[in-house]
């Protein structure tokens, strides 16, 4: 397993940097969105793990996934961090980081919640939020791809 996070990861960063630059240059909200490693974390990357996992005989399969995606998050988030602490300070209006969407713009937020609080916070929701759902997700095609393994060498040894 060791090495598989590298793209992955690499694709994030790619991912935070170009939604950034988009919606510094005024791109529509569905092109931003698109540009989203919550779509990264949560979905794409569990599969692939998976996917990965399955085919690699890995002991404890599920565990190693749940710690994979978890490990993903967590790193995935940290390199979101620095776009909230610069929406903190230029006053970024894009809606992801208001207030009102749980953000770090608005009134009443002070350097505490701006820098620390509120990115941790929101960290570790999404982490809970991938383990939950991305790993259900991986999973599932965990179980699927064990199965038809299971299946093939019943085929072969008959």
């Amino acid at each position: 397993m060791k090495g598989l996070m590298k793209w992955p990861l690499i694709i994030a960063a790619i991912v935070v940097v170009l939604r950034i630059v988009f919606e510094r240059l005024g791109a529509p909200d569905t092109l931003n969105n698109i540009l989203s490693v919550v779509v990264l974390y949560v979905f794409i990357c569990p599969v692939y793990f998976a996917i990965r996992i399955a085919t690699s005989g890995v002991p404890r399969p599920y565990l190693t996934l749940l710690k994979m995606t978890a490990l993903y998050t967590a790193l995935a988030r940290a390199m979101v961090i620095p776009t909230y602490w610069l929406a903190y300070i230029y006053g970024w209006p894009e809606q992801r980081f208001s207030v009102a969407a749980g953000g770090v713009v608005g009134p009443g937020v002070t350097p505490l919640n701006g820098y620390i609080l509120t990115p941790l916070v929101a960290g570790i929701m999404w982490i809970l939020v991938s383990l939950v759902a991305g790993g259900g997700l991986g999973s599932i095609v965990i179980a699927v791809k064990r199965r038809s393994a299971k299946k093939l060498m019943e085929s072969v040894s008959r």
